[in-house]
């Protein structure tokens, strides 16, 4: 009956891959020990039992060595375990290893002559785990560095690149920097839309953008694969990157941190001393702990972790703004001599007779000059000493973020052949931005995304393992923009708001995965299966409303219009000619005075079935792809001192398409 039921459950794997060909050492999170049992003389001991157990969870497997002496414990749970080797004519021997989460890691055993009865303990070096079983070259990180590698705010995707390889920026070995993949507990966590959540930053780096924020507490440890990624690990050119939750052990465990930062200990940014601008607010709170143990010895566990961030942080800001003569109609030059010429609003109505200058347009240059007096001349074409008609208004915004993370999971043992885990983690985070000016709207962030892993581990016999992962990874976020009317500016001059639109998006990943080994002889057989079913459900007001500008560029020729009949008037009333360096700001000023749009932009939006909508409404989208992939490779040990990997892994991946609209 038991081997019935091993066969079925080994059909039923096999039908799962055949169902679901796609991605993966292993792709689910995952570690391996290999080794050799020899005698005293070298020589490998066939038919040893080798057994591996966890102390801290009562985790164990059991094999028998093959006829040249080798064992494999592929697709174990990363962790610390006790190997005991035991056969006949032979001492008991018992040493610790420490399986490293996406390596195969070395345990060979030397056994000696006595009786079974008789124990020898090897005691652990301590020595850095060197990969000697394959050609992946990266390097592993512990809970210990995570927690105590002094991290800003405690963010572990700082660490990710501290690798050889690794650029600052996120490019791995010349590969791309948006080329990398991101796993938790085996399922994917990357964001499948490049796209920033603040205004004018774009993603140039995929390592620190994934979908779920990491607790450092929360994390048992990682490792990041730079090059020569074997076919099971990953479908892209860049870092494989393989992140492992806590689990809840058989005593209890907890931790609790907090972090302050005070303004005292910031300095003041330069042109805000220089205008007598008091320093941006910078207070730092950033706290949180962990928890885990067990809900029935050896058998289910149970950890959750929290990690809260407050700041109420601030930035120096500088926009440019009209001085009080362009409201007055005035339009200032440096002459040749480099003195300051004055045209009035009445000598630019001789200039341009056909438009004359716009009244309304002069209001509101005159409104933002008395709204937001001139303090800063870094920006502009004044400068402290030559006030011409645009300078710089600076002031501190407040961009404060409140920050909440959540990890929970759950891990059962179900048999001495299965084991199984869920994992929960969900993200509440409110992020302020900058406004355009201090009493404008400011834009914010609200994003809450959420992740979800249901895992099962199947020992199928001594040369059968199975590994399953389903995931559900759900970016979501709304930014909030400042303003819901058509954008009207002067370029170069005074712009009343940011303009940025509000956007929203829900971007579900289901992630299905599973992986079979086969060890059989000296191979180590290995193939399995990713699915990812990605859809992206977005609204954005982006082009819900038109825009129109005054714009000296946006002349037939140029500026030119502009600055080419003031030149004249000044020749023909022998007033000083402007100087070359005037030119530009001539055309800014006198385009913005004059006020007409040279620039104009309708924007339309349509539906799904190709329907325009009415003017201020939001384009629904709603996309979607699927990928599959398929791996199968093999860990062949020719000799003691020879490993050969070799696979193959084939990608199938549909191109974007469009759904209708069901909302989120």
């Amino acid at each position: 009956m038991k081997s019935s039921l091993k066969r079925t459950g080994l059909l039923l794997s096999t039908c799962t891959l055949l169902l679901f060909a796609s991605l993966a050492k292993a792709q689910s999170g995952t570690s391996t020990i290999r080794g050799e049992v020899s005698d005293p003389q070298g020589k490998a001991v066939a038919g040893a039992e080798v057994t591996i157990k966890s102390p801290n969870t009562g985790f164990t497997r059991t094999q028998t060595t093959n006829s040249a002496g080798g064992f494999s414990f592929e697709l174990i749970p990363p962790d610390d375990y006790t190997l005991e080797v035991q056969a006949a004519g032979f001492k008991r021997t018992v040493q610790t290893v420490s399986a490293l989460v996406g390596s195969a890691i070395s345990a060979d055993v030397r056994l000696e002559i006595g009786q079974v009865g008789e124990v020898i303990h090897v005691e652990a070096t301590g020595a850095v785990a060197v990969n000697t079983e394959d050609a992946t070259l990266g390097n592993n990180f512990d809970n210990q560095q995570i927690t105590q590698l002094p991290l800003e705010s405690r963010d572990v995707l700082n660490l990710l690149t501290l690798q050889p390889g690794v650029t600052p920026t996120g490019y791995v070995s010349g590969a791309r920097s948006d080329q990398s993949n991101i796993t938790l507990d085996g399922v994917d966590i990357n964001d499948q839309q490049i796209q920033s959540l603040v205004p004018g930053q774009a993603i140039i780096n995929s390592l620190k953008t994934p979908v779920l924020r990491l607790n450092s507490e929360a994390l048992e440890e990682f490792r990041v694969t730079t090059m020569n990624a074997n076919s099971s690990q990953g479908r892209s050119s860049a870092a494989q990157v393989n992140l492992v939750t806590k689990s809840g052990t058989d005593n209890f465990h907890g931790a609790a941190f907090e972090a302050n930062r005070s303004t005292i200990f910031t300095a003041n940014d330069f042109f805000n001393n220089r205008i007598g601008l008091s320093r941006p607010a910078l207070v730092r709170n950033v706290f949180g702990g962990a928890f885990g143990g067990p809900i029935k010895k050896d058998k289910l566990f149970f950890f959750y972790s929290y990690e809260g961030l407050r700041e109420a942080k601030g930035a120096s800001v500088v926009r440019t703004v009209p001085l009080a003569s362009m409201g007055q109609g005035d339009l200032r030059y440096l002459d040749v001599n480099n003195v300051i010429q004055t045209l009035s609003e009445a000598q630019l109505n001789q200039i341009f007779p056909q438009v004359l200058i716009n009244d309304v347009g002069r209001a509101v240059l005159a409104n933002a000059a008395s709204k937001y007096p001139a303090n800063d001349f870094t920006t502009g074409d004044s400068s402290a000493n030559q006030l011409l008609n645009t300078a710089g208004f600076r002031f501190n915004a407040p961009t404060p973020s409140d920050l909440n993370s959540h990890v929970a999971k759950i891990d059962w043992n179900i048999t001495k052949d299965q084991t199984a885990f869920v994992r929960l983690n969900t993200i509440y985070d409110h992020i302020g931005l900058l406004p355009q000016f201090p009493d404008t709207p400011a834009p914010n962030v609200w994003s809450h995304p959420w992740g979800f892993v249901a895992a099962h581990d199947w020992t199928l016999g001594r040369n059968w393992v199975n590994s399953f992962r389903y995931g559900f990874t759900r970016q979501a976020f709304s930014q909030l923009g400042d303003s819901n009317t058509n954008n009207i500016n002067f370029r170069f001059v005074f712009s009343p708001l940011a303009f940025s639109r509000t956007i929203n998006r829900t971007t579900p990943v289901q992630n299905i995965l599973d992986d079979v080994v086969w060890l059989k002889g000296s191979h180590t057989f290995q193939f399995g299966t990713n699915v990812r079913i990605i859809r992206n459900n977005r609204g954005s007001f982006a082009n819900a409303f038109d825009f129109a500008q005054t714009n000296p560029s946006g002349y037939q020729q140029g500026g030119n219009v502009v600055s080419d009949p003031i030149a004249a008037y000044l020749a023909a009333n022998n007033l000083p000619a402007m100087g070359s360096s005037s030119i530009s700001p001539v055309q800014n000023a006198a385009t913005a005075l004059i006020g007409r749009f040279s620039n104009y932009t309708a924007n339309y939006t349509f539906g799904h079935d190709g329907s325009e909508l009415p003017a201020g409404s939001p384009s629904l989208r709603d996309f979607a792809t699927e990928a599959y992939d398929f791996y199968v490779q093999d860990a062949w040990k020719m000799r003691h001192n020879l490993t050969v990997t070799y696979g193959i892994r084939y990608t199938l991946s549909r191109p974007v398409y469009e759904q209708k609209w069901v909302g989120s």
